[in-house]
């Protein structure tokens, strides 16, 4: 087989030309496979740690009766104590905050006009490095005294009701048993959410305030868990539901990502964008390889009459072909690999910012992040598609007639 190969490149370098031009498109793709993968991959990492500060953790707990509940039904359920809980997810190595949260919707008043919102009700200090709200402030500062009757408005609910820092407005809400209550709060920050919906709605007040108005003290919707990067996610949840049912606090643990159906839908459009790309660049790299290689059957149509007519046989110049093709596609995944890792730290020292994810209030410096699957797979892919590519030619210059052949101009 060696021999063969031998053969094979030697072939290679005698049509010098087309051998560059062929390769050329194969380390296009392998770059284009391998660095599409690397972006890719960084958005999904920007997306979900957007997601993760858009929710305040990575695990959300919820009373044991939210089970199987919509959202919206588990909302009415309130956890008890959530210091207790607190206090026992910080025994955890890899926990580093829980943090109450009290969900509530009314009406928000200053003067004549109302408003409606969607209201969280949360620690200040704990919210502040959690969350992406604390990004978001665009006038006044984020809320700090957890004593006090402060709220933070969206600014398309601010400018629905005319309010602006300093302001008082009036927020009022539905207790849970059913009564109505109201607090009067001064505006610290007016917030610019990215998403309009949420920002039109968008109502922070501090977690004593909001218990107050919920008359929910010690209660909350939800805490949320924090944990250091690196976490196995899943392990996370499943020790953390098992260690709060052995202490006799039993909860419902989700981790972000089973609530995350915005993520999840941007994953999937990248995943089909990525897949359609590649099936693209394959086509395209077929038919430019396949192309060159039926020209080189052409051209080399007396050689191969000469290597049938003393006696090599037609098996053994499709295996040639092939070869050929083998080598190609191996050799120029190899430079595109070089050529890959040289783009990839050109791009990652160039200081380029890219917008903010989906969700995201900031942007991030481009990090095309090194994907060890995506060499191996462009690897694969290439060396399949040259093979696909040179299957028909081999095919055709093993079916040549010697005769014929010999006598061709």
């Amino acid at each position: 087989m060696s021999r063969w190969v031998r053969l094979a490149a030697r072939n290679l370098r005698r049509h010098a030309r087309r051998t560059f031009l062929t390769g050329s498109i194969v380390v296009v793709g392998f770059v284009a496979v391998t660095m599409t993968a690397g972006f890719v991959s960084q958005t999904f990492t920007s997306l979900g740690a957007a997601t993760i500060r858009g929710t305040g953790g990575h695990l959300r707990l919820l009373d044991p009766r939210a089970a199987g509940k919509t959202d919206d039904e588990a909302s009415a359920i309130l956890l008890d104590d959530w210091e207790g809980l607190s206090a026992l997810l910080r025994k955890d190595s890899r926990v580093v905050q829980a943090m109450p949260k009290l969900s509530f919707f009314g009406l928000v008043v200053k003067g004549d006009k109302t408003g409606a919102y969607l209201g969280t009700g949360t620690i200040p200090g704990l919210e502040r490095g959690a969350s992406l709200a604390s990004d978001t402030v665009v006038s006044g500062s984020f809320f700090s005294n957890p004593d006090a009757d402060d709220v933070m408005l969206g600014s398309g609910l601010a400018r629905a009701i005319g309010a602006k820092t300093g302001d008082l407005v009036t927020v009022m809400t539905t207790t849970p048993d059913g009564g109505l209550n109201a607090v009067d709060a001064s505006v610290v920050a007016v917030l610019s959410y990215p998403i309009k919906e949420i920002d039109d709605r968008l109502l922070f007040l501090p977690y004593r305030a909001a218990a107050r108005l919920l008359k929910a003290d010690g209660r909350a919707n939800t805490v949320t868990v924090l944990l250091k990067d690196g976490v196995d996610l899943d392990a996370a949840a499943r020790d953390v539901a098992r260690e709060l049912a052995a202490a006799g606090r039993p909860v419902v643990v989700k981790t972000w990502l089973e609530t995350a159906a915005f993520y999840k839908q941007v994953k999937m459009l990248y995943v089909a964008i990525f897949f359609f790309m590649g099936l693209v660049l394959s086509t395209v790299v077929i038919l430019a390889t396949a192309n060159t290689m039926t020209m080189s059957v052409f051209e080399r149509t007396r050689e191969i009459g000469t290597l049938l007519a003393i006696g090599m046989e037609r098996g053994q110049i499709r295996t040639l072909f092939l070869l050929e093709g083998l080598i190609l596609g191996v050799v120029g995944s190899v430079v595109g690999a070089v050529a890959s890792f040289v783009l990839r730290f050109a791009l990652n020292a160039s200081g380029i910012m890219l917008p903010p994810p989906p969700g995201g209030t900031k942007g991030n410096l481009l990090h095309v992040e090194l994907i060890p699957l995506a060499y191996g797979l462009g690897l694969a892919v290439m060396v399949l598609t040259l093979l696909i590519a040179a299957w028909w030619p081999a095919r055709r210059a093993a079916r040549l007639n010697p005769v014929e052949a010999l006598g061709h101009v």
